[in-house]
């Protein structure tokens, strides 16, 4: 489970805990054991002030989860926008391959796999698309980057390790 997510249940377990309807009972009735009339009317205020408080958070809180989910899921406008750009992307980078059966029976599936329908019906069952393709991607692009930089450093490779590499006594 995404960390975020994580972070905002045990918070939202907290407020539930702390003002359960038993919990606020049992103050009521101790407050009123009292039979003090302006103690009593302070505390009622003081407790109408926490159940108040609790309220705010649980929306606050109740927006952060719904922030994540809607960062979570691509929209029908997003799989439309990435069928029509991406298809016609791998239908020329396939063109160039040898082998190009068994590319386009590759290109068929990702065309079924980018369906609005398709990605719907996954993503209500939990798929997150930006999670299992998004982020990885993210790393392979940055890896080769990270490569490609380091392959444009002058000198050998002990050169490139800086002061934390092997050094050799003369």
């Amino acid at each position: 489970m995404d960390p975020d997510v994580q972070a905002i249940g045990v918070q939202l377990a907290a407020v539930a805990v702390r003002n359960t309807a038993l919990a606020v009972t049992e103050k009521i009735r101790a407050v009123k054991a009292r039979k003090e009339d302006r103690e009593t009317i302070v505390e009622l205020e003081a407790i109408v002030n926490d159940l108040v408080a609790d309220k705010i958070e649980l929306v606050r809180l109740a927006n952060a989860y719904e922030d994540e989910l809607v960062a979570q899921r691509l929209t029908a406008d997003d799989i439309s926008y990435i069928a029509d750009n991406v298809v016609p992307i791998l239908k020329q980078l396939l063109a160039r391959m040898p082998q190009a059966e068994q590319s386009a029976a590759a290109l068929e599936a990702v065309e079924a796999l980018l369906s609005v329908e398709t990605v719907t019906v996954l993503q209500l069952v939990g798929f997150n698309f930006r999670r299992a393709i998004g982020e990885p991607l993210t790393e392979l692009v940055a890896g080769l980057i990270s490569a490609r930089a380091a392959s444009k450093i002058p000198g050998p490779p002990a050169a490139r390790q800086g002061a934390a590499g092997p050094r050799h006594r003369p």
